[in-house]
């Protein structure tokens, strides 16, 4: 039930402002009273209030939060209970604060009912800021959890797809891995090609093209595959069309895969 120590310190900053602007304004017939005299009254009163508030509203969550199960503004419903409640007990103590800066009242029982609906007006009040405050800072914490999620999915899906492209990369000798260029299926081998060279691999073309699934390329052509940001340039050899990649390879690009193509690379 023990409150956390940094909201009982950002509470007492709300209790704190809230008492200095009761003190400024100096209601309920207290425009005689310095500023400073008044200020103390009303910290000893918010502060008194925030003592019974408090553990009134945590406690109430609790209890009331069974009964009220159901209920389509359960949260509300438990708030304004407990702090009808904390108003109440309040309301007892505020005649002996009362007493104590400005003299004994005449009529305790009849301070209690006035000094109940003054709390219920500037306990509520306080209650509600509180509140509100806590619940943004709850839903901004929801949003900054629901973000790291989605960037820790992203940089796991990124991970996976490294992983496939680095265990592609693998197969070939320690000479020739580098950064990945384009593939040619060449009868039952594979010859990859990369910055380092070619190397010819025991492997099917449709094979390759599963485990780059998610790698940035396209196939050209239904013997070839290419890296994205391999292509240097692009030409026209009569009807033919062909991309010259940073290796100065030539690679056709069938009537298939042509539009497709020009998409990807941003070409009329």
């Amino acid at each position: 039930m023990i409150l956390p120590i940094r909201k009982i310190v950002s509470d007492s900053i709300v209790v704190f402002v809230f008492a200095s602007f009761l003190a400024f304004l100096k209601p309920f017939g207290m425009h005689h009273v310095g500023y400073l005299y008044a200020l103390g009254f009303w910290l000893v009163m918010c502060f008194s209030g925030y003592g019974l508030y408090a553990p009134a509203i945590r406690i109430g969550n609790k209890v009331f939060a069974v009964r009220f199960n159901g209920i389509k503004y359960r949260q509300w419903l438990c708030l304004a209970v407990s702090t009808s409640i904390a108003s109440v007990l309040l309301g007892l103590l505020a005649p002996f604060i009362i007493g104590a800066f400005f003299g004994a009242q005449n009529n305790y029982w009849s301070s209690v009912m006035s000094s109940i609906i003054a709390s219920l007006f500037i306990g509520g009040f306080i209650t509600f800021v509180s509140f509100i405050k806590d619940y943004v800072k709850a839903q901004h914490l929801l949003i900054s959890e629901q973000q790291q999620k989605i960037t820790d999915g992203v940089a796991k899906a990124a991970s996976i797809k490294n992983d496939k492209v680095i265990q592609f990369i693998s197969k070939l000798p320690l000479e020739k891995r580098g950064k990945l260029l384009c593939l040619q299926m060449d009868d039952h081998y594979l010859k990859v090609f990369t910055e380092n060279g070619e190397h010819l691999l025991l492997m099917r073309f449709k094979d390759a093209l599963l485990q780059l699934e998610d790698f940035p390329g396209f196939q050209t052509h239904r013997s070839w595959w290419v890296a994205e940001d391999a292509v240097r340039t692009t030409k026209k050899i009569g009807r033919r069309f062909v991309l010259i990649l940073e290796n100065d390879l030539e690679v056709p690009v069938s009537q298939t895969h042509i539009m497709s193509i020009k998409q990807s690379l941003n070409l009329d």
